[in-house]
């Protein structure tokens, strides 16, 4: 059976079986909190989703292939809709989170918050 090797696989053990790797989960699921007060037109040309419109969510951690991950940093991300109420039982979801399930192909926006004058904010500083 042939190995490959993956940095991120949660084993660590250098690698994974090729049914392994077949059998990983393309899903994530992102931790966060929906940011009300930034609401875009359109669809930032991410494309239509039926889950709603295109929003913005701070994102403090996923879980993919059943291990949740903390971001070091969290990140403003754009989602679709409103995203579900985290189970009661999620050891791993604060108060109030919401959780979007997206794929690992899906495009995304990040946004970068950067506060300063608009002179050192073109100079890139």
């Amino acid at each position: 059976m042939a190995t490959l090797t993956t940095p991120d696989h949660p084993c660590g053990a250098g690698g994974v079986t090729m049914t392994e790797m077949l059998s990983l989960d393309r899903r994530v699921s992102l931790y966060g909190l929906r940011i009300t007060d930034l609401s875009p037109r359109g669809d930032l040309g991410l494309g239509l989703d039926p889950e709603g419109p295109v929003g913005f969510a701070l994102v403090r951690g996923y879980r993919r292939n059943g291990q949740f991950r903390r971001l070091n940093e969290a990140l403003v991300l754009s989602v679709f809709g409103e995203g579900r109420a985290c189970d009661p039982a999620d050891a791993d979801a604060l108060a109030g989170e919401r959780v979007w399930e997206v794929a690992l192909a899906d495009r995304l926006l990040r946004l970068e918050l950067q506060q300063g004058s608009l002179a050192s904010l073109l100079n890139g500083g």
